[in-house]
């Protein structure tokens, strides 16, 4: 008789591969996350197409769209941009994750596998010139996706700033390739966003005008198919943060 490998499910690492994990497990921390945060109407017919049919969407449609730099990490220092879809989950309102870019393997990996967040890699930038803060996004590079420009103007109290429980969904194909996925599951984690404060006591928050825009459609990357409506808010800040593990909300 053979002799069996000696390899155990409780010596799996973090995440795949499971004898070289590329990261490790929940929580991970973040500080100096510089950020900033558009929010636009956009068509609810579009919005419901991404929508998984577990949830609700709440209304009027809100897309939000983030972008990131994570100057420390335990993932590393990275780049990220998100886009949100406000719905509701047993009429709780939440923000559904439906796609993501970010420009380092561990979150990546990390991202999609623990939280099931539908990160791809791009080129990602954020930074200031003059009184504006640009954050750009192209994918691949020299092909820019999206632009969100804004400028701070009034600051901010941390009571008037929330963000709402993340939704994001986990799914592994069928290793066949016929029937239903092997997996798919609805996803909450929650990112609590402690802000940065200043000299005078004031936290790093900011509002002001801005505006984001899809800049070449693409049908690899449709993200241009959430249309900006009428922008209703745009805001930047410096955070620090804690993301623990996610939890199965629903089974799909």
């Amino acid at each position: 008789m053979g002799k069996k490998g000696r390899l155990t499910v409780d010596q799996y690492g973090g995440s795949m591969p499971v004898t070289m994990e590329a990261c490790q497990k929940p929580p991970f921390y973040y500080r100096n996350m510089e950020m900033m945060f558009f929010i636009y109407k956009t068509d609810p017919d579009a919005a419901l197409a991404w929508l998984p049919d577990a949830l609700e969407l709440d209304e009027p449609a809100l897309v939000t769209i983030i972008f990131a730099y994570y100057g420390w990490s335990t993932f590393g220092p990275y780049h990220e941009v998100m886009m949100s879809i406000s719905a509701k989950l047993d009429g709780e309102v939440v923000s559904y994750y439906p796609a993501l870019f970010t420009d380092q393997e561990a979150p990546l990996i990390g991202g999609r596998e623990i939280w099931g967040f539908a990160k791809k890699l791009a080129k990602i930038e954020v930074k200031y010139e003059s009184e504006i803060m640009m954050g750009t996004v192209e994918r691949p590079s020299g092909n820019r996706l999206m632009t969100g420009t804004m400028r701070n103007v009034t600051p901010v109290a941390p009571e008037e700033f929330s963000i709402t429980p993340s939704v994001s969904m986990r799914m592994i194909p069928s290793a066949t390739g016929e029937g239903k996925p092997a997996l798919a599951e609805l996803i909450g984690s929650s990112l609590a966003l402690k802000p940065h404060i200043g000299a005078n006591g004031i936290p790093h928050i900011w509002s002001g005008p801005g505006s984001v825009q899809y800049n070449t459609p693409s049908e690899i990357d449709p993200w241009y198919k959430m249309p900006v409506i009428e922008t209703v808010g745009c805001y930047s800040g410096m955070f620090d943060a804690e993301l623990g593990p996610g939890k199965v909300l629903k089974t799909l």
